[in-house]
Parts: C-alpha cells; structure tokens; sequence
C-alpha cells in the first residue's frame, strides 16, 4: 500500500442538525427513495475509495485504447494529489454532508488479450474490506470515439459495504491526466462518473436521446459535465448537481422541498448551490402521475455553473424507470426560464414572477397552477 490519502472536506453539521426526508406521500417520490435506501447512506459521511492505476501492455488489443507507446507517467499518489478538487466539489454540493476519501494502492496490470474492465475487477479484488469503491485509471488513452469512462453503484447494500463485494466502482482512460494539462487536470469526467457511483443517472434535453450517449445539458454534471470547459478552458470542473439528485442523496432535507399536488401555489425559491442559509426553499416538485414528477428550481451562475452566464429557473421532467436510480429518466423541460415567462404542459403551468440576487444569494419568485 502507498501512503497517500486525501481527505479536504470537513463534514459539517452532521451531527448537528436533524436531517429529515421522505415524508412527501406520493408515488413517484415514495418509489424514488424507497430505491436508494437499497443502498443505505452511499452519499453521506466520509466514503472510502481506493486509487488504482492500471498498467495496459503496448501491445494491447482492446480497440478502447488509442494505438502507440504514450503512456501516463504520474504515481498512483501523485493522481491522489490530483483529486482534491474532486473531493471539494463534494463537499460543496452536499453542504459538508459526504466527502470521497481517495488513497493510493498498488496497481494493477492486465495482458495483451485483456479487456479493460479487467483492470477493475483486479483492483476490486484486491480491495480492503473497508473500501467502499475503486478508482481505476488506465495509464493508456482512450480512442477519440471511445467514451472517456464510466460509473456504477454496485449491488445494493445498507452496511457493510465492501467494494469487494458490491463491485462499485469508477473507471477512466488517462486522458485527462497527461501531461499536456500540465499539472491541472479537468475534473469533471471523474465528478460525473462519481454521480453514477451515488447511483445518479444521466440527464438529457430530449427523452429520445436516453441510451444513444447524448449528454446535452450545461446544467447539470450528469449530462455534459464539460460544458463549463467549453466557455473557459480553464475551468476544471463540471457543473453542479440536480436538486433532485441533491434530495435524494440527503443532501437537502424535506424543509428544502415543497410538494404541489393541486390548485395554484406561489414559492419564493433559493438557487441550489447557496451555503448561506440552511432553511431555504430549494426545489419544488410537481407530481404528473404514479411514476413522473415534474421538478423546479433556481440555479445561479455563480461557482461551478458560472458558464450559465446569468441565473435562471430550470425544469424537469423526473420518470421512475427500471429498479435503480441511474435508470431514471430526468429529461430537461426548460433549461433557461426567465422573468415575465412561463412553460406549460398544458395540465401544469409555471411562471417565473421574480429573479433577483441579494447578498450573493439568488432567488426567484414563481407560481405552480395545476389545472382542475
């Protein structure tokens, strides 16, 4: 084993204030959380990873990997070093409330005739019991057409969970950590592969483009987490999470969330991302019928979604698919709603009344009119 940890977030508040959720009664969200306590609190507290680099032969024959002799240079403890930007963004979107503990460990090698996903069942295999995911990074980069790399939960589990055991995991090519980022390695692959290890799924502008690998939305880190990239080249990380994600990893609490099952309701919500005070109003969720939710919320362009350019109010259209979380189908209804607008389904209509930022706090003033 190597000596390098990495453990930047302090945990704050947990054992400070009482956390409560779930006692929104209805279906589609009822369904939702039932399917992450499948997986106990995968998203809160410290939780232990091991850093893993995969040693890929040369002459490998697995077309994931781009052809020639270049290889990733870096120690598992310098990658370690690397991620502290990663265990920030955390700490940052779950308000102090879960922190990736990255450590370096022995790599891993595979043959020639190998796949990739060797390299993880290796490093899993030779995980402690203690680990609660792996980490591993091929030290050869992935083709221009090959996808950077991928994420998952794991088999469910409430204690005693073991990556060994669950086969949680995350995986990525060495691309972003060659030398040509100089030292300053993009983040966000690995913060968007992260999210499907807390059982995220993707996000998407259009309900079609589900299993086709079209990740077109700037406002979330599950969808393209290289939009603020795009804006500035050097922004390192992706942008932040859904506050539907952010609920269900409990990391906002039931107080955050207001429930609209009828009739016409005005709210007064805050951007998700703020710090600044505890008992705001952050999402607002509009139930369609026993497996899709419409949610509402306030992200400002500041931090990590900066590449916005302005604040806005943004919609979803949330569906209960499959028996995971990663399954779920949450397509963005519109991603930019300014003041004086609306957005309609017909059955359900929400205006933007009000959009203003006051002691670095963004809020906007809307109403939710269902029809009878």
């Amino acid at each position: 084993m190597f000596a390098g940890v990495l453990v930047v977030a302090t945990l704050a508040g947990c054992g400070h204030e009482q956390q409560v959720r779930g006692n929104f009664d209805f279906e589609p969200l009822t369904t939702m959380m039932q399917t992450e306590s499948n997986f106990g609190d995968i998203a809160l507290g410290s939780d232990a990873w091991e850093v893993v680099i995969c040693q890929i032969p040369l002459d490998t024959t697995d077309p994931i990997f781009e052809p020639g002799n270049e290889r990733l240079n870096l120690s598992t403890a310098d990658v370690v070093n690397e991620l502290g930007s990663v265990v920030d963004y955390f700490s940052r979107w779950s308000n102090g409330r879960y922190s990736p503990k990255f450590t370096a460990v022995n790599g891993v090698s595979i043959s020639a005739d190998e796949k990739s996903d060797v390299c993880v069942d290796r490093a899993l295999d030779q995980s402690l019991d203690s680990t609660r995911g792996v980490l591993v990074i091929a030290n050869a980069q992935h083709t221009e057409t090959a996808v950077g790399g991928w994420g998952r939960p794991g088999s469910p589990c409430v204690e005693s969970c073991s990556a060994r055991l669950t086969r949680r995991a995350v995986y990525v090519g060495a691309s972003d950590f060659m030398p040509y980022w100089k030292g300053h390695p993009p983040l966000d692959l690995i913060e968007h592969e992260m999210g499907h290890a807390l059982d995220w799924p993707h996000s998407s502008t259009s309900v079609d483009n589900f299993g086709n690998g079209v990740y077109d939305s700037a406002v979330d880190v599950m969808s393209n987490s290289a939009a603020p990239r795009d804006v500035d080249a050097n922004v390192r990380n992706a942008p932040g999470a859904l506050g539907i994600n952010m609920y269900l990893a409990g990391w906002l609490d039931d107080r955050n969330v207001a429930l609209v099952d009828n009739g016409t309701k005005s709210f007064e919500l805050m951007e998700t991302d703020t710090e600044l005070v505890v008992d705001g109003l952050r999402l607002v969720l509009v139930p369609l019928n026993n497996s899709t939710v419409i949610s509402v919320e306030v992200i400002g362009a500041t931090g990590d979604n900066r590449h916005l350019l302005h604040d806005r109010v943004v919609i979803h259209q949330i569906e209960v698919v499959g028996m995971n979380g990663f399954e779920r189908r949450q397509t963005v209804l519109d991603a930019d709603l300014q003041v004086g607008k609306s957005w309609s389904n017909g059955k359900v209509a929400i205006n933007v009344k009000q959009l203003v930022t006051t002691n670095s706090v963004t809020t906007a003033k809307i109403q939710v009119r269902i029809a009878s």
